[in-house]
């Protein structure tokens, strides 16, 4: 199993799995969040640049914007956040918020979210949408003894007139019913996740019933996950949340202790990735909405904003009480170097002063998740001319430092509120 976190410095590597290896129906992988299949992998020098981990020469290993737990070519991997645990936390905990009360959250003891509760919030979640729809059916056939006859008969006009008989008779041979097997398999996985954390019970409390409704017995073995995909029942464009629910499900039961020793299991592929860039974004509007608490109600704040006039769309937007822009922002899951700047750190200096310009706003602000860019309290005043603030959640030795990112951002945005009144 493949923990470690360390970074690559060699320029080659012995093993690099890719999003394009995984995506291309090599495993069942899913990806819970980001684009998902619509998703185009990024080519550099004709190769995938998105990869999900690198193996080095020493044994050590370099993860790419992924997080997740899969199994791929008999191995057993988890992928950690390459900004180190402390904020993958933090990233787990924000999913968790968005799922559940802070009452009913999932949280252990010490207030960690594990990784795969994220993945059963999920399919509690799909499973909740799947419910509107009602629960797919299949035709089952009606036993011999069973047939009832259908139809009419004018008896009294049939003998009057003596006229042949017209009437339609017929017998139903089979009927809507429904599937069992997808109830079962549903009914299954959920019972796994209830088992390890009885919490997942209170998001929904009518679904253990709604599965029990209909599944009219137990799933028999793993080969009923196949046939539940499979099943015609969910093929219908009305029942894709089924579909997902069953992917999910299929994970859950697949890495369920009772199944992984099963020969027909060691030989699949199978697992789940978070876009770990997307989790961060989430964390940063969320530590964007707290400072903004601070001042009142005289800001506000817009995610993925369109900018008028353009097809720009900064991550945020922060207005004042008549509506004007008062700062852009974006949140990149990088590392900045200010003393060696890549290509892309280039690219984003020049998009956000390009979004600031556009937006009529002499602030631009690049929220990183870790920078060594110095932003003293001193640096930050009045001035006429466009300005980039390059902020991080994290120090230098990976550990978070939220609140030093919000006092930096209050100062920012009193600066700005003062500007304004003189």
């Amino acid at each position: 199993m493949f923990k470690d976190n360390s970074l690559c410095s060699q320029e080659d590597y012995k093993k690099e799995i890719t999003f394009d290896k995984l995506a291309k129906g090599k495993t069942d992988v899913i990806f819970l969040n980001g684009r998902h299949d619509k998703f185009d992998p990024k080519k550099k020098d004709g190769q995938d640049a998105h990869y999900i981990l690198r193996e080095c020469k020493n044994g050590g290993f370099k993860f790419g914007n992924y997080i997740g737990r899969f199994t791929f070519e008999g191995q057993e991997y988890i992928i950690n956040s390459r900004f180190g645990k402390e904020l993958e936390a933090d990233l787990l905990k924000t999913v968790d918020s968005a799922f559940f009360s802070s009452s009913g959250s999932v949280a252990g003891s010490s207030g960690d979210i594990p990784m795969d509760y994220v993945f059963y919030a999920s399919f509690i979640s799909r499973l909740k949408l799947a419910k509107l729809s009602g629960f797919p059916s299949v035709y089952k056939k009606i036993l011999f003894r069973d047939y009832a006859l259908h139809g009419s008969l004018d008896v009294k006009n049939f003998i009057k007139k003596d006229q042949p008989f017209t009437g339609k008779i017929s017998s139903r041979k089979s009927s809507r019913v429904p599937d069992e097997v997808v109830a079962r398999v549903l009914l299954r996985a959920y019972d796994i996740l209830v088992r390890k954390n009885t919490k997942f019970a209170l998001y929904d409390k009518e679904i253990k019933n709604f599965l029990l409704a209909n599944a009219n017995g137990e799933m028999k073995s793993i080969r009923d996950i196949d046939a539940a995909l499979n099943s015609k029942s969910v093929m219908n464009e009305l029942y894709k949340d089924y579909k997902i629910a069953l992917q999910i499900a299929r994970i859950i039961i697949l890495q369920d202790s009772r199944y992984t020793n099963e020969s027909a299991v060691k030989n699949l592929n199978f697992g789940y990735l978070l876009y770990a860039p997307n989790l961060f974004e989430l964390y940063v509007e969320r530590l964007i909405r707290s400072v903004l608490g601070e001042f009142g109600g005289k800001f506000s704040l817009e995610t993925q904003y369109k900018i008028p006039g353009s097809n720009l769309r900064p991550d945020f937007a922060i207005k004042d009480e008549k509506g004007e822009i008062l700062a852009v922002l974006d949140a990149k899951y990088r590392h900045f170097c200010n003393a060696n700047l890549g290509e892309t750190d280039c690219k984003n200096l020049l998009q956000i002063k390009r979004y600031a310009k556009k937006a009529g706003s002499n602030t631009g602000i690049l929220i990183y998740a870790k920078s060594n860019v110095f932003n003293g309290l001193g640096i930050i005043r009045h001035s006429s001319e466009n300005k980039i603030f390059i902020l991080s959640v994290l120090k230098n030795d990976n550990k978070t430092s939220a609140d030093k990112f919000k006092k930096y951002l209050k100062k920012i945005l009193e600066t700005i509120k003062e500007k304004k009144i003189m």
